[in-house]
């Protein structure tokens, strides 16, 4: 008996810790961060080694292979694709004698292109349409013709793009082309300006003039200034931030988007300092009414340990992010996701969607593949590892952040946890809602999210060893028909992400 009663005082005690140790979130409906909220999704290339008869590898991109991405992207349901290309790599197949682009707009790479937009159009994906630089300039010179175009404000690249988006837009139907790059992270020192801001510059103004003068002004706008905003080039008159500053103050009338790069620290996003750097930068273009989004997002790969990582895959290159393979990545990219939401950015799309997408220097070398992907549809033909063509861990919990948090919907401001390394983000459509959560800390937390819903929910779960898929390695919910009417009361595992959400497909 007396053991008895020893087992109940210290459950009543331990019941008495966990309440008074239960933190309690508000989740305001009332108070809208940002609104009409565009969505997350990825980054997908056409596969320019390996999508065509013509291309570096052959024809390796089949139709299975393509269903296989298109069957895993159904279940993500992306809002936001980032689709980058390159002129001489589907539609410029050559000069004429007074060297004028010929362009062709029916080759078998601008169908291999027109795959994803036939994937977007059908799914009502954005698309952020560009090309990585000025053709043939920087890694491009190998191909010859280094010489035909002066730079990023060129009449006749921008003539040649302003003819392919009237094609593809025009003609082809694709009215999810929205918004339009100008080369890839113009402030770089890789990129073809060098951070020139003002050929970059002049070359926006000149794209969007030839936009309106072909009525295309009311399908696609540009966007900019596809900065990278934490590197900052020597060559450049302006920080990475300040492209961001100057865009606004200068090209606000020349852009319909704003949207930036991070490839960021662990640390600083584990710090919670991720929100606090992109919210300063997020302002320059909140004070213009205009949205902003991520058009890259990623961890930097610059680390030791992933560099050594990075040279003991034969098949990698040194532009790799090899924690792709572990639990942990899927944290971290949830984590700085959930802060830029709370930081006002309407999207983000990761880089990458798959390891086959691209080689360092687009080169074509298969035993140097950029390692950032959710699979690599390659794995059997270029590595000879058919495993490598599963989805990673961290498929899990981005695919749900961009399966539950719906275009058009409003993010909502939510209250500070107060508790290291604990963060969620909520949103609201109609008369449903989607709360996500992290736990980037060692310690596991009770709490009760002070939020009153009249739909049932259920709640995913993403932890190490504890990660519930189908049979096709889908997120499957952990628990269903959760009554919310009172608030919901939750434990959240150490290294955790959980999602609740009463929307159903």
């Amino acid at each position: 008996m007396r053991f008895f009663i020893s087992i109940i005082m210290a459950a009543m005690i331990l019941t008495s810790c966990q309440h008074k140790n239960l933190v309690k979130i508000q989740v305001n409906t009332n108070e809208v961060i940002s609104e009409n909220f565009i969505g997350n999704g990825v980054q997908w290339s056409a596969y320019p080694h390996a999508d065509t008869e013509n291309a570096d590898w052959g024809l390796l991109m089949t139709d299975e292979k393509w269903d296989m991405n298109f069957e895993r992207l159904d279940y993500m349901q992306p809002r936001l694709f980032r689709v980058l290309d390159q002129a001489n790599w589907r539609y410029l197949v050559g000069f004429d004698e007074n060297d004028m682009p010929v362009l062709d707009f029916t080759t078998p790479e601008v169908k291999a292109l027109e795959k994803i937009l036939d994937y977007a159009q059908a799914n009502n994906i954005t698309v952020l349409f560009g090309e990585w630089g000025t053709p043939y300039k920087v890694h491009d010179t190998h191909l010859g013709h280094g010489d035909k175009f002066s730079g990023a404000n060129d009449a006749k690249w921008i003539n040649s793009i302003v003819a392919y988006l009237e094609y593809l837009i025009i003609k082809k139907g694709y009215t999810c082309l929205k918004y339009y790059n100008l080369v890839n992270e113009p402030n770089g020192d890789w990129a073809t300006t060098n951070g020139d801001f003002a050929e970059w510059s002049e070359g926006v103004k000149m794209l969007n003039d030839a936009l309106k003068a072909k009525g295309l002004d009311q399908y696609i706008s540009v966007a900019g200034p596809d900065a990278v905003t934490r590197y900052d080039n020597p060559n450049s008159q302006y920080t990475g931030a300040g492209w961001v500053e100057q865009t606004a103050k200068q090209l606000d009338d020349y852009v319909g988007i704003y949207e930036v790069h991070d490839y960021t620290e662990y640390d600083l996003v584990r710090s919670g300092g991720f929100r606090t750097w992109h919210e300063r930068v997020a302002q320059y273009a909140r004070a213009t009414g205009k949205q902003i989004i991520f058009g890259e997002l990623g961890f930097s790969r610059n680390g030791q340990a992933n560099q050594e990582k990075a040279k003991a895959d034969p098949y990698a290159c040194e532009d790799s992010q090899m924690d792709v393979y572990n639990y942990s990545y899927g944290i971290d990219m949830a984590d700085g996701l959930i802060q830029s939401m709370n930081a006002g950015y309407s999207g983000s799309a990761a880089w990458a969607l798959d390891d086959a997408m691209h080689t360092c220097g687009d080169w074509g070398n298969k035993n140097e593949l950029k390692r950032w992907g959710m699979w690599n549809s390659l794995g059997t033909e270029l590595c000879n590892n058919p495993d490598d063509e599963n989805i990673r861990p961290w498929f899990y919990s981005w695919s749900l952040l961009c399966r539950y948090f719906p275009t058009g919907s409003s993010v909502l401001k939510t209250s500070d946890t107060g508790i290291e390394g604990l963060r969620l983000t909520a949103s609201a459509m109609d008369d449903d809602m989607t709360i996500a959560l992290v736990n980037n800390s060692m310690v596991a937390h009770e709490i009760e999210l002070d939020v009153s819903l009249t739909k049932p929910i259920k709640k995913f779960l993403y932890v190490d060893g504890e990660r519930k898929v189908d049979e096709n390695g889908f997120p499957v919910a952990t628990e269903q028909g959760i009554k919310a009417k009172n608030g919901i009361q939750l434990s959240v595992p150490a290294n955790s992400f959980v999602l609740l959400t009463s929307l159903e497909y």
